[in-house]
């Protein structure tokens, strides 16, 4: 009797894990992201800028944020949605999720 009960636990148990596991959201955006013509398929997180002038061409599905200090750290300055491109001056990091 104790076998079937534990089995019978078992397997709901291990299904719940197995769809908590596998429905998470996504966590990088899809497509492309040019920045100064180097182009990053798929990306996700922090990357640096020139502080001058950046030229970011956003062809993903998620926004773009453009900071000023540099990690993804100070203000946003602007953000570039999805399919937009813009000509970044005085920032030194972009963050796409």
């Amino acid at each position: 009797m104790k076998f079937t009960l534990n089995a019978a636990l078992g397997v709901p148990l291990m299904t719940a894990a197995v769809l908590a596991l596998s429905t998470g959201p996504a966590t990088a955006a899809t497509g492309d992201l040019a920045i100064n013509g180097t182009t990053r398929t798929d990306p996700s997180g922090c990357y640096a800028l020139d502080g001058t002038a950046s030229i970011v061409d956003n062809l993903t599905d998620e926004a773009a944020e453009i900071h000023s200090g540099a990690d993804c750290t100070g203000d946003v300055l602007e953000v570039i949605q999805a399919g937009d491109d813009s000509r970044v001056t005085g920032a030194q990091s972009l963050f796409i999720p």
